[in-house]
């Protein structure tokens, strides 16, 4: 069976935009990630204690 545009429905006839009035289903949590620990940076000094940075160490 093809689809021929009498098959469609009409959802497919309008262009798929996210945006602040996006209602088609989509549950979006709009509130910042706050992080339980500070950021480790690269050049940080690696957290295992092996006196490297991190970037050289743990980070993989």
């Amino acid at each position: 069976m093809t689809d021929t545009k009498e098959n469609q429905t009409k959802d497919h006839d309008v262009p798929h935009v996210h945006g602040p009035n996006c209602n088609h289903g989509h549950h979006h949590d709009h509130s910042p990630y706050v992080r339980v620990t500070p950021k480790v940076g690269a050049n940080d000094p690696c957290h295992c204690g092996s006196g490297k940075k991190f970037k050289k160490c743990c980070r993989k």
